[in-house]
């Protein structure tokens, strides 16, 4: 038999969108909440489960967890209950804000494209911008919701501009308070943006299950889950790629792996952004789709914005597939505002896995100036299951000799110094995984707080509230001196990458990304 690839949709654990906006409409206190809002104007997103084994709970007793936003009124609520009674949910005010979606985006499009002061040339291009929100505070303490827009005209005078609109209202701010200021005046990035008209959703299942199959002998058998729909939501920014339930020749090694936080931070003004990695973008890919709009098995590797010259656009949205002979490519584009980026896993046949990031953007008025991205992926090893992890730091002492030393309690740490790598494995068998730095993944700055944290984990501890506000990874508020001998450990693990137009990077350096490779 020759190599197979087989991708089937996957149904996954929770309440669907639909079936939120039904509990909504009829919870009353909701409705306390929210007042009379129209449920078909709210915004919702699918509901997680909460719970680690919750999609085998015959019973649906598994809690899930639902935020539910009114852009007019712009404030949201939260339910939390359990998947067999969603209708007895308790709910809370929340002040989760979610980032503006394609539909919202093309709706204030119009409004501005409307405008007598729209621009009358031809050229104009209406692209999403940073920051997503540009909320205005009235004087008794409410706000308007007012996502961004910018417009590109190349050849004036000032190519990029940033205007908010208010989308109930129908106007536009062409001046917002603390957007435009300190842009650069002309053009960063070779790529044109593509219009916000033009990203539209065209269905397709959030999750597949992926088995590879050499000879007969499966190889890997998991769930990979799209970014529309990758976890942490509402609340949270979804995680690009995601991968759950990973087997390798039938032995389990991941529960999940994703990215749950991504990071920017400007060198010259300290200003951040908090991106979201649940918004596909379009790239190249030639094949087949099995399963429908969203999910394609390439003939040939696919190119996103890294191998495009010119361009932000594509033939396909969504997750790739190629298999590389001996190495199978899982690849997205996913864009939030100007910056574009590649969400990407190679998964070995000897069991090796490579998770990869990659930094792109296209024409806008910011990223001339230096600026550092963080990207931090989590780790959720169940490898001969879960209950019996065992953490060891190997440190060079001599050259060519390694010392390993157990880590007991959860901790954090950085990849400068002795240490080479680190290694998670089954206290009973010693099957396990080595985490390699990648070359490029550099070490934290003040602002990227720590490399790798080692954690006991907890269900709680997926979404990391970014409570100071400053969009930094706030993972330390985590580590409180749990005991992690022999328990159930999830790994975080943080590239950074620093982008300076004056000094150009060779390809390689716009990826990051560590080697996780198999022990016994």
């Amino acid at each position: 038999m020759t190599r197979q690839m087989i991708i089937e949709p996957a149904g996954q654990a929770g309440l669907t969108a639909e079936r939120v906006r039904e509990v909504v409409a009829a919870h009353p206190a909701v409705a306390a909440h929210l007042g009379a809002a129209d449920p078909g104007r709210l915004i919702v997103g699918g509901a997680a489960v909460t719970g680690r084994d919750a999609a085998g709970d015959a019973a649906g007793r598994a809690p899930f967890r639902a935020s539910v936003f009114d852009p007019v009124a712009n404030r949201g609520v939260e339910l939390r209950g359990t998947v067999a009674a969603p209708e007895r949910a308790e709910v809370a005010p929340s002040a989760w804000r979610p980032t503006p979606g394609p539909d919202e985006l093309r709706a204030a499009a119009q409004i501005l494209r409307a405008d007598p002061r729209f621009p009358a040339s031809g050229d104009v291009v209406v692209y999403q911008p940073m920051p997503p929100l540009a909320d205005l505070e009235r004087p008794d303490g409410t706000t308007t919701r007012r996502p961004t827009l910018g417009l590109y005209t190349p050849g004036e005078d000032v190519e990029h501009r940033i205007v908010a609109v208010d989308t109930a209202a129908g106007t536009v701010d062409w001046s917002p308070a603390g957007v435009s200021p300190a842009m650069h005046p002309g053009d960063c990035e070779s790529h044109l943006p593509e219009p916000v008209e033009s990203l539209r959703d065209r269905g397709g299942p959030d999750a597949v299950r992926l088995r590879v199959l050499d000879g007969g002998t499966e190889l890997w058998n998991l769930i990979v889950v799209r970014p529309r729909a990758s976890a942490p939501q509402n609340p949270g920014d979804g995680s690009g790629v995601e991968l759950r339930e990973v087997r390798h020749r039938g032995r389990l090694v991941f529960r999940q792996a994703h990215v749950p936080i991504l990071n920017v931070q400007y060198e010259e003004d300290g200003v951040t952004f908090r991106d979201w990695q649940n918004q596909e973008t379009r790239f190249s890919a030639t094949g087949t789709d099995p399963v429908g709009w969203g999910w394609r098995i390439c003939t040939r590797p696919p190119r996103t914005i890294l191998e495009r010259p010119d361009n932000d656009a594509g033939n396909f949205q969504g997750v790739a597939f190629h298999d590389a002979g001996g190495e199978v490519r899982i690849v997205s584009e996913i864009a939030a505002g100007w910056y574009r980026y590649v969400s990407e896993w190679r998964l070995a046949d000897d069991g090796t896995v490579r998770p990869r990031f990659g930094f792109a953007g296209v024409r806008n008025p910011r990223t001339c100036m230096r600026h550092r991205h963080h990207v931090y992926w989590r780790f959720d090893f169940d490898v001969e299951g879960s209950d019996n992890d065992v953490i060891e730091q190997f440190d060079e002492v001599a050259p060519g000799v390694l010392k390993a030393t157990p880590i007991l309690r959860e901790t954090s740490r950085r990849r400068r110094g002795t240490a080479r790598f680190w290694q998670v494995t089954d206290a009973a068998s010693g099957r396990g995984y080595r985490i390699v730095p990648g070359g490029h993944d550099n070490t934290a700055d003040p602002y990227g707080i720590a490399d790798l944290w080692f954690l006991r984990r907890r269900a709680s501890e997926l979404y990391d509230g970014n409570p100071d506000g400053d969009n930094r990874a706030m993972l330390d508020r985590f580590v409180d001196g749990e005991d992690i001998g022999r328990t159930n450990v999830v790994v975080w693990y943080a590239g950074h990458f620093r982008h300076d137009q004056n000094a150009p990077h060779p390809h390689q350096g716009h990826i990051v990304g560590p080697n996780l490779v198999p022990v016994r």
